[in-house]
């Protein structure tokens, strides 16, 4: 009986921790700036790519655990989600792999107490972006009820439609940048810039680790005083392509932003 007890009460204690959904891209990632050397299966870095994702990765699960979090969930969202495994994630870390991923299959309302972005890119067109782009390299602009959005917006509205906020983003400065716009109290951490159309300049690995860490704790430890970016309905989504001729804009629509989503993932 004392031990079901004991069971029950760690059980009760690590259900009332704070819970974080760490969403990940590799665009972001610091040192990455090849297109056609750094991002897919088969390319001559791609493995180097993976490992500096999988340590930034960590680093941000380093940060949760020292703020006391209970359950944290990397969502793998690169490449159809193959980029990251279980066998290097850090051992706090749960992680999410496969299809199909609509909103509702990764949130709920209120599921997660805050999100974070690791790896992630700016919005397509955005200045200095590094690989920016919004879902493919072929569109040329996304836009939420008229305002340009990129996955950032997206994944922040979706979750802002369960009460969920955004609180901290790794990635190049336009991306953190981007993120500001829509959460100004967001823990933010540059790990490049962009230098040109292709080149970057970024920071070491060890450093972007370190301060990776420390926006997640920080974040993690002020996540109450964050609130969920709110898109009002109805809501229109909009995709505009660069290939006028190849492709016609779309638009998806819904009484709530997880109508809007679900239409443009055909469901």
């Amino acid at each position: 009986m004392k031990a079901l007890l004991f069971v029950f009460v760690c059980t009760m204690a690590f259900a009332q921790k704070p819970k974080f959904l760490i969403v990940t891209d590799m665009e972001g990632v610091g040192g990455v700036n090849n297109a056609d050397e750094q991002l897919l299966p088969g390319q001559r870095r791609y493995d180097e790519s993976r490992q500096l994702l999988t340590a930034e990765t960590n680093a941000a699960i380093k940060g949760l655990v020292e703020a006391g979090a209970g359950q944290i969930v990397v969502w793998d969202g690169h490449d159809g989600s193959r980029s990251l495994s279980v066998d290097t994630l850090h051992p706090f870390g749960q992680l999410l792999q496969g299809k199909p991923t609509p909103a509702n299959y990764y949130m709920q309302d209120r599921l997660y107490d805050g999100i974070l972005f690791i790896g992630q890119h700016a919005m397509a067109g955005a200045k200095n972006g590094v690989l920016a782009h919004s879902q493919s390299f072929n569109v040329e602009r996304i836009s939420l009820n008229g305002k340009a959005v990129g996955e950032i917006g997206q994944v922040a509205a979706i979750a802002g439609y369960f009460h969920i906020p955004v609180i901290m983003l790794s990635g190049d400065q336009a991306a953190c940048d981007e993120l500001l716009d829509l959460q100004p109290k967001a823990e933010t951490v540059a790990v490049k810039r962009g230098m040109g159309k292709a080149s970057a300049l970024s920071i070491s690995h060890e450093e972007a680790r370190i301060l990776i860490q420390i926006a997640a704790r920080s974040a993690a430890i002020r996540v109450k005083e964050f609130k969920p970016w709110m898109v009002q309905g109805p809501v229109v989504l909009k995709f505009e392509f660069k290939d006028k001729e190849k492709s016609l804009d779309r638009v998806y629509n819904g009484k709530t932003m997880l109508e809007a989503f679900e239409a443009w993932l055909g469901k």
